[in-house]
């Protein structure tokens, strides 16, 4: 199959710079995402869309659940787009099966991008005495009918049953172990 040979475009005075972020379908395979996501750029280019800026952050958790789906494969684009084109990409992104969330904000002048693996992944990286929580000491307190109790957060990981356990204790009125 021959390519097309796509032209550079020039910018018309009706061309804004959008930030546009997809969340597809977590279950798409990697060969699967890359093929939609060609697609998706091909149909920006064939509408005059200029892709400034690509950056895939892959699977992430959802804040809420969105349909049956507690987590999405998270794409973002810094675009150049004819503020015509709006509507018909709105419309495109809504009808496609892949994609269950879309957000498309305009961008104002000298805006910079940082790159998902330059500002998260190196946080993400960091001890957790280095993190933004690092001004907490990592203890919580809780009210119980004027009983003050202190609970220290030592980092363990905690089993369902262990969980359980002691909850049935708290209901119970039992004193709190942790």
């Amino acid at each position: 199959m021959a390519k097309k040979k796509v032209e550079a475009r020039v910018l018309e005075p009706m061309d804004k710079k959008y930030e546009l972020v997809l969340i597809l379908q977590p279950e798409l395979l990697a060969s699967a995402l890359e093929k939609k996501l060609k697609e998706f750029e091909a149909y920006l280019v064939e509408n005059g869309g200029i892709i400034d800026l690509k950056d895939v952050w892959g699977k992430q958790d959802l804040a809420y659940r969105i349909g049956k789906h507690d987590a999405g494969l998270y794409v973002v684009y810094n675009l150049t787009l004819p503020t015509t084109f709006n509507q018909e990409l709105d419309e495109h992104m809504r009808i496609d099966k892949d994609i269950i969330r879309s957000l498309m904000v305009s961008l104002k002048e000298g805006y910079e991008y940082q790159k998902f693996e330059e500002e998260v992944l190196p946080a993400m990286k960091e001890e957790p005495s280095n993190s933004r929580n690092s001004s907490r000491n990592n203890s919580h307190k809780a009210d119980d009918g004027g009983k003050k109790a202190e609970v220290k957060d030592k980092g363990k990981k905690a089993d369902a049953a262990s969980l359980d356990e002691k909850l049935g204790d708290i209901l119970k009125g039992g004193d709190v172990k942790v």
